[in-house]
Order: C-alpha cells, then structure tokens, then sequence
C-alpha cells in the first residue's frame, strides 16, 4: 500500500502587546510532495514584520531548494546552521520523508515534532548534540497509515490555558483526544488553532505557526479522454488506464466505445440525474471503469466546478458526469491524464480540440491545488 502525507499549514498573525511594541517573530513554512518524497520546513525568526519574514522566508526557501535538488538531509543541516547569524535564536525544524515513508526528522532550538501512532502520543527517540553553537535534535522513524503529525512554533508552546503555561504533554495529550475522532489534516490543523485561541484568550502575543500533517493511503485516479489517431495505439491507451489501482474514468462517448469493444463489454446509459441532462450530457456504465461520461462539454463544466472548490467536499452533492468527475478529479493525489491524438472536426477552433484545451486548463487547475499530475499523449 502507498502512503501520502495530507498536510495543511496556518499562521496566526501577532495582535498581543508584543505585535504591538513589534516583537512579534515571523515564520515561514515550506512543503513540497511527489510520489517519491515529502517534505515540511518550517523556520522562525525572532524580527517581526517585513525584514524577520524575508529573512525566515529565506531560510526555508533555501532548505526547501536543496532538499528538491536531492541534497542529502546532513548536508541541508550543515550548509544552513553554516549560514545562520551568530548569535541569534532562529528555530528549524525539517521532516524529511522517503521511499516507504521512512522519516527524518531534524530541529533546531525547535519545539519537538508530535506524533501520535495508533492514537498513542510518541516520544520519538532523538539524538541530541549541539552543532555551531544551537541544539541539534535528529532521529529516523517509520511513518504507517492513521498517524497523524504537527510541527509548532515557539508561540504555540508559550500560550497559558489554565493559567500555567501548557508544555508538550499538555499539547500531545490534546492531538491524541483530537486525532481519535480519525480527522485529516485540515480538521486537525482547524482543531488546533481552535484550542490557541481559546488558550490564548483571545491575545496572540507572537506570529504563532501550525502544520498539521496525516498519513493515509495514496489516492490516484487515471482519465483517458480521446482516441488516438493510430487505431494500433488504441490497445496502448486502454493499457494505461486498466494499470490505475485507483480511480479509472473515461470522457469520451468514441472512447467508450472503444474502451467496451476491447474490453468485450456493454456501456449501459445511467439513469437521469435529477437536474436533467439539459447542462450536462449523459453518463454510462462500463465493468471496470468508475465514471464514463461525454467528452469536451463535460471536461469544460467539470472545470467550472472546480474553479469555485478547493476540496472535493465543497462541491455541491448535484449527481451530473460534470460534477461527479471534479469530485474523483478533487479527491486523488495523483491524476494521469492519457489523451489521444485524433481531432474531431467539430469540436476544434483549427488550432486545437476543445477537448484537449479542457484538458490542459485542467492539468493547471489540479496542480495549483497541490495535485500531482502528468499527462501522456497517445497518437
């Protein structure tokens, strides 16, 4: 089973008499995903304002660089504690995760990462030693389905609940109540800000930071839309979607049939959705394919859905194919979208298909919103 690590981040921006006077710090988070590699940097710095969030903002742009280069994780460490000001408190920390979600786990004058495995807070066993003058804390553990994470800056750990000061029992305690409920990563990181405020009564003394992250497992789907223009591709083609463990869709009534012929089935029209086909065209059922829907009319109105949703559930629960593909499209990590190349005549502005603009503007649309997709031509 392949895993993904959800992550989701918030800042909360000062509004206590330290933002006031202006010592309030800045943080920066980074994160970056493929299906090899995950990464989370989040940096503090003790300036407020626009110099402390440049400044911090270029530390972990920094880190998040090499680590995307492929920069081994002891080299990232070395080259930037080289690099910090003397002197100055500046907390890193990075989770740096690969191959079968084997994590590491680096901070600096952090507050420690939390972790709760089977809904039981972790104290992972970290290595301490002090490196160019600041407390180095590192260790290496596996990450398994259902764990659920947080990175916090400093201010998150000095806010008073209870008047006292609540430390890292108090907060882990916390994660393990919320975590049982099995919520995502938003849920969490909303939880989380949630209990702050309440904490905090209100005041936020410090820029206070929160990625939340939830290890699951990977959701992919794969679309073939179009055939190709080499009938001798069309075997390819269905190849590419019949290997998708996950979600498989067709959008293309040429390439359902197509896709049946081989696949020595029937497409058998669904039944009319209660807004009617007057929007959106029909949909069909195929053995072994989850959603079969028309092709450019759908691809275009499935865009517009997505245009107004971040996530799948803020979609409307309208059963038409438009919407019930921005769902599958919306709720994957991974989408593969394996196009063919033949042109219909009829839906062309001469220099290129409808279907294939849907497409692209598709593609970009996904990936603004953390999806990681590719798209295969077929010819």
């Amino acid at each position: 089973m392949r895993l993904w690590i959800e992550h989701a981040h918030e800042s909360l921006v000062g509004t206590g008499h330290a933002a006031a006077s202006g010592e309030a710090g800045s943080c920066a988070v980074r994160t970056f995903q493929t299906e090899e590699q995950f990464f989370a940097v989040l940096v503090s710095c003790p300036q407020a304002g626009a110099e402390g969030g440049t400044k911090a903002g270029q530390i972990a742009g920094n880190v998040s660089a090499m680590l995307e280069r492929g920069t081994p994780l002891e080299t990232v460490v070395e080259t930037t504690l080289a690099t910090l000001p003397k002197g100055e408190h500046i907390p890193i920390s990075i989770l740096h995760v690969l191959g079968e979600c084997q994590a590491q786990l680096v901070e600096c004058d952090a507050p420690p990462l939390f972790l709760t495995h089977r809904g039981r807070p972790v104290l992972l066993p970290v290595l301490e030693d002090i490196s160019h003058g600041r407390l180095l804390r590192q260790c290496r553990f596996p990450l398994q389905d259902g764990d659920h994470l947080a990175m916090v800056s400093e201010g998150y750990i000095r806010a008073k609940g209870w008047d006292r000061r609540w430390g890292w029992r108090d907060i882990a305690l916390s994660i393990k109540r919320l975590t049982d409920t099995g919520c995502d990563a938003e849920q969490l990181l909303g939880a989380l800000i949630r209990m702050y405020h309440r904490l905090a009564r209100g005041e936020t003394a410090q820029k206070v930071t929160v990625v939340a992250m939830h290890v699951r497992p990977l959701r992919s789907a794969t679309v073939w839309s179009g055939p190709p223009a080499d009938p001798v591709q069309d075997r390819r083609a269905l190849d590419r979607l019949m290997a998708e463990p996950g979600r498989r869709i067709i959008c293309g009534g040429t390439t359902a049939e197509i896709a049946a012929r081989m696949l020595g089935s029937h497409l058998e029209i669904e039944p009319r959705p209660a807004a009617g086909w007057a929007e959106v065209p029909p949909t069909w059922r195929l053995e072994g394919v989850d959603l079969v829907t028309e092709g450019a009319v759908t691809l275009g109105k499935a865009r517009e859905r997505i245009a107004g949703a971040r996530r799948a559930q803020d979609l409307s629960r309208s059963d038409d194919g438009a919407t019930r593909l921005a769902r599958l499209l919306l709720a994957a990590d991974v989408v593969r979208f394996v196009v063919g190349t033949a042109v219909n005549p009829a839906q062309t502005d001469g220099t290129m298909s409808w279907r294939q603009d849907a497409i692209e503007k598709l593609v970009l649309d996904l990936q603004a919103r953390g999806k990681i997709v590719s798209l295969e031509r077929v010819g």
